[in-house]
């Protein structure tokens, strides 16, 4: 009998050794997960902390880009509100057919004939698309806006080109072909002040006065120039009213941004 219940005994001896290993072999275990489990969780809070700073910087960045825009805008669109004028002008001068100031008819052209286009400084976001790192920016509307400005931009470039090619063939090339400036003075007798002779045609043309209101008065009867002069009035009207669009596309998205910022920085 006795050696029976030493049998039991024992056995359950060996089977409480056991359960303490168990024990403690899942103890081992359960802190291992723990352990790796935060490791994950503070290796993919330094990722998130990472691509928060890079964040930050992209957006600083663009609003750098799109203010040095506003400021880009807001002078070409006054430089195209006084072609705009200028065209008015000179059509009203062509239209009554005198001229009494030579020298005001040619600074309306100077006014109208010098180009002007707006060329976007969209590094940061060129450099978002191209690394693939444009989802880094959490704020949906954020990336749309972008995306927006972008097709704006690229619609403005293909207005501005073909604008620029009726400038050349209907203001420019008929200018050059019909104003004769070296009559009022021969290169030799420009000298050193040839690159000021820009800034002083008022005596200069004033030598040759007749001839050159001559020359204007056929100039402003050429239904060729008039009706390039005509279209750069209205194109920059056009173009104006597009600046003004994006300016507020501008504004919109810099408070989305400043916004964006302050969260982070929170």
């Amino acid at each position: 009998m006795i050696p029976f219940f030493r049998k039991i005994r024992k056995q359950h001896a060996d089977e409480n050794q056991f359960l303490k290993y168990s024990r403690y072999a899942i103890g081992e275990i359960v802190l291992v997960v723990i352990g790796i489990l935060i490791a994950l969780q503070i290796n993919n809070w330094n990722e998130h902390r990472k691509e928060r700073l890079i964040e930050t910087r992209y957006l600083q960045n663009l609003r750098t880009d799109l203010k040095n825009d506003s400021l880009a805008l807001l002078e070409i669109r006054g430089h195209r509100i006084n072609t705009t004028k200028a065209a008015k002008s000179l059509l009203k001068i062509a239209y009554s057919r005198q001229i009494e100031d030579v020298y005001e008819v040619d600074s309306l052209y100077w006014a109208i004939g010098i180009w002007w286009e707006f060329i976007p400084n969209d590094n940061t976001f060129q450099e978002l698309v191209s690394s693939g790192n444009l989802n880094i920016i959490q704020d949906e509307n954020i990336k749309k806006s972008l995306m927006k400005l972008s097709k704006d931009s690229e619609q403005i470039a293909v207005d501005r080109d073909h604008m620029r090619r009726e400038y050349e063939q209907y203001l420019y090339d008929e200018m050059v072909s019909s104003i004769n400036f070296l009559e009022t003075k021969s290169p030799e007798q420009f000298g050193e002040q040839w690159e000021t002779w820009f800034y002083s045609r008022r005596a200069t043309m004033n030598n040759n006065k007749e001839n050159l209101t001559r020359q204007y008065e056929k100039l402003l009867n050429n239904p060729k120039f008039i009706n390039g002069v005509t279209l750069a009035g209205g194109n920059s009207a056009y173009l104006v009213s597009i600046y003004d669009q994006v300016l507020i596309d501008i504004a919109e998205l810099i408070q989305r941004i400043d916004k964006a910022i302050l969260k982070q920085s929170q």
